[in-house]
């Protein structure tokens, strides 16, 4: 069994080793002409099968009559799933009333443990593992049988809030972007590959039971009701006093009955040196979406569906999934949560870069207010575009080149210096933090391609300034064009520590992003499923308030 840091990593991590049809579903009388005895019965037996990538081994399945999630004494229950997930369960018409029936819930129990227990729940994608390391309930909308799958479970909590069936899936499908139909069965979705994220049904399922897993509540809502404005979570935090700091914050904005989804302002603030910093500061990243480059500034919102899990797209280039898992700080001080965050820099989101000490100071004994909250947020993101980290300091200088050719033309390898790196190109972290790879170029194939040479070079402990390179791997260069705009990748150096890639892009004719023609620094994220997940830890509206007025901002 795995006991991953990350549900959604374990959840999103087993490679499918076969593609399997789901069982039918439905009900069918015990009895037979043939005796008479049974022809009077009173048995109904249920069947279907349960999934979570593919089919699940091991599962017993139960009609959870007073629905408390738990198969008890007298509840009909099934034996253990088979290797295609298929479960049976027979019931008494004369012990189970239509509208117990009506109202409970098929419900199937993933459980962990060595793949050897026989009581350990398996998925067919990775049957030499447990499917899940914490235990959680799949479920079918109460008085169906069939396909009991993360998706069914999804709307099994809508009907559970209050929605018709109906609604429940349309609102749950719009909510991930699936079809209705493959809420009861994607099992003909490509299959999942830990290689790369697919955006399908198939993987909106792992989200859903990856949530499940890390203990979120589901929540299936109406994406066409009207939203009032509300102060959002607080993203991120960089204090150093009063007078220099940087806070991010994603607000909510009012929006009118009838248009789906919701729209989140990415609000972000700070002072330098006691003056507000320039917008250009606080926004400083650009994406290449369909329509070209764009800014991901504040006249850029962010279009998300409602409820948990749901998606969001992020400067109109970046499409996510995931979900919400909130933990209640009420009363506690919020320098111990402050202190607490500390502790887990791939999750932290105050301070993640700047020495606590006067932030806590300023603190002092302060405690959260009622309904104060760390919402643990978990994205997958499902598309890898292109985009630069800082419009300020990515770009090459003007007077080398404002185009692809005239920075292949500035960078040849003969002219490289291994002692300072001049004449090379940065392309990010090789082989660790104090390792730098670097490119220069050896020719020309065609018009869009040539060859390079990649070099190692040592870095500085802050990471600017490399030097003392070897020569290492020859590779290629190859120009495209990405929605519109020209892009130069690299291939042929050795594999990376970071997630991404490091690429050379063209920005011109985009006024909103910077004036002027530019050759670029830009990245795109490597497409391993694992790499594109990540996970902050953000104070809810109610606890950065509190925060916020503490330190006076």
């Amino acid at each position: 069994m795995k006991h991953p840091l990350n549900p959604l990593v374990h959840a999103l991590s087993a490679a499918l080793v076969l593609t399997l049809a789901a069982c039918g579903g439905g009900s069918s009388s015990g009895s037979t002409a043939a005796d008479p005895l049974t022809a009077v019965s009173s048995m109904v037996t249920l069947t279907g099968a349960v999934m979570v990538d593919q089919a699940i081994r091991n599962a017993v399945v139960c009609m959870d009559l007073n629905a408390n999630g738990s198969c008890d004494a007298g509840d009909p229950v099934s034996t253990k799933t088979d290797a295609d997930g298929a479960y049976s369960l027979s019931y008494d018409t004369t012990q189970v009333a239509a509208a117990q029936l009506a109202a409970a819930s098929l419900i199937a129990r993933m459980v962990p443990g060595a793949a050897t227990d026989p009581n350990t729940t398996l998925d067919a994608a990775e049957p030499t593992i447990g499917n899940t390391a914490k235990p959680y309930t799949l479920k079918q909308v109460p008085g169906k049988s069939g396909q009991i799958n993360p998706l069914t479970t999804l709307v099994a909590a809508g009907v559970g809030a209050g929605m018709t069936e109906a609604a429940a899936r349309t609102h749950a499908a719009a909510q991930l972007a699936v079809a209705v139909a493959k809420i009861d069965n994607y099992q003909d979705d490509l299959a999942f590959s830990k290689a790369q994220a697919l955006d399908n049904a198939r993987m909106m399922a792992k989200v859903v039971a990856a949530a499940l897993e890390d203990g979120s509540t589901l929540q299936v809502l109406d994406q066409s009701l009207a939203m009032d404005a509300a102060a959002g979570d607080l993203a991120s935090l960089s204090f150093t006093d009063a007078s220099n700091y940087f806070l991010r914050t994603l607000d909510v904005l009012a929006k009118p009955a009838g248009t789906l989804g919701a729209t989140i302002k990415d609000n972000r603030a700070g002072k330098t040196g006691g003056a507000a910093t320039a917008s250009s500061a606080l926004y400083n990243q650009a994406y290449l979406a369909p329509s070209g480059w764009v800014r991901c500034d504040d006249t850029v919102n962010i279009a998300v569906t409602s409820g948990n899990p749901n998606r969001s797209t992020f400067c109109n280039a970046l499409d996510q999934v995931g979900f919400t898992v909130p933990t209640d700080i009420t009363s506690q001080t919020v320098t111990a949560v402050v202190s607490t965050l500390q502790t887990d820099s791939a999750t932290n989101t105050v301070n993640t870069s700047v020495p606590t000490t006067t932030l806590t100071a300023a603190l002092g004994a302060a405690i959260f207010p009622s309904g104060s909250a760390i919402r643990a947020r978990t994205n997958l993101g499902l598309n890898r575009p292109v985009f630069i980290n800082s419009i300020n300091t990515d770009g090459r200088p003007q007077s080398e080149a404002t185009t692809l050719e005239q920075l292949i033309a500035a960078k040849p390898s003969s002219a490289v210096n291994l002692a300072t790196t001049a004449g090379s190109l940065g392309l990010g972290l090789s082989s660790g933090n104090s390792r730098n790879l670097r490119v220069a170029f050896t020719g020309t194939t065609s018009p869009a391609a040539g060859t390079v040479q990649f070099y190692d070079c040592d870095f500085n402990s802050t990471q600017t300034v490399a030097s003392n390179c070897t020569a290492t791997q020859t590779g290629t260069y190859a120009i495209s064009t990405v929605n519109g705009m020209r892009v130069m990748r690299f291939a042929g150096h050795a594999e990376t520590v970071m997630n991404n890639t490091r690429l050379y892009v063209e920005v011109k004719d985009a006024p909103a992003v910077i004036s002027g023609n530019w050759v670029f620094q830009a990245r795109e994220n490597k497409p391993a499923v694992d790499l594109n997940v990540s996970t902050a830890k953000r104070l809810n509206a109610t606890a950065w308030a509190a925060m916020k007025t503490r330190l006076g901002l």
